[in-house]
């Protein structure tokens, strides 16, 4: 059976989820690439920050 998802596994999905959804969404509306990503880097670097700093990585 497969292992459940880390916390590292799910912090980097969410870093993926974030910049797709801010790339679809220059497509699909009039804002340019550089804005759209740019407003998609807000919530993922608020995912690498609890990832170091909340909820860091330790020893097992």
């Amino acid at each position: 059976m497969a292992e459940a998802l880390s916390t590292a596994d799910l912090v980097l999905a969410s870093i993926a989820i974030a910049m797709a959804l801010s790339a679809f969404g220059a497509v699909a509306t009039s804002l340019s690439v550089a804005v759209a990503m740019a407003a998609g880097s807000i919530p993922a670097t608020g995912s690498i920050g609890y990832a170091l700093f909340y909820n860091p990585p330790t020893d097992a």
